[in-house]
């Protein structure tokens, strides 16, 4: 789906609103659901983020960046004061479906690695998450990434890299006495 050109959600007109509510939902609402672990903690940061999307919505310049690049880091900064209010150490992500997958048995080895990227997920601090879901369950640059969470480059290149070395680390501990000691990831 091609991003929002128009402007006349941001003048406030509320069908464009609308519209422009129901374009952006499923991505709003995966980015909480990846970040929260809940639907309803992802359900409560989805009315959040629009309601915050409305009141601010004036102040989104298309000049300074994408739309959903400020839509990821809204929904970002909901979710991590979410967890800072909640004091969520780990969150769980069960019930998000894997990527499409091939058929046969590389379907069962497949939706086994998910599962287990999953669970590995759940360590991982909130910092740490949320610029991996942005960058592998989003495709995100670096550059977006940091435009989104509102860190520097250099931080977000650092959060990555040590998120991939906690992950690689569930998966060693976890995969203990198999010949790939998860070299996977």
């Amino acid at each position: 789906m091609s991003e929002q050109t128009g402007n006349e959600w941001q003048s406030g007109d509320i069908p464009a609103f609308e519209a422009f509510f129901r374009q952006y939902e499923r991505l709003v609402f995966k980015n909480a659901y990846l970040l929260t672990g809940t639907r309803e903690e992802a359900d409560d940061v989805l009315q959040e983020v629009f309601v915050s999307v409305w009141r601010a919505r004036r102040t989104f310049d298309p000049g300074k960046g994408k739309l959903t690049t400020w839509l990821h880091r809204i929904t970002a900064n909901k979710c991590l004061e979410m967890n800072r209010k909640r004091r969520v150490k780990t969150t769980p992500l069960e019930g998000i479906d894997p990527p499409a997958i091939q058929t046969g048995d590389d379907v069962l080895v497949s939706r086994q690695e998910y599962e287990k990227l999953m669970e590995a997920m759940k360590t991982l601090d909130p910092k740490h998450r949320a610029v991996l879901v942005l960058r592998y369950f989003n495709d995100l640059s670096y550059e977006e990434i940091a435009h989104a969470v509102g860190i520097p480059l250099g931080t977000v290149k650092s959060r990555i890299n040590n998120g991939l070395k906690m992950l690689r680390g569930q998966f060693q501990i976890r995969e203990e006495g198999c010949p790939s000691g998860g070299e996977g990831l």
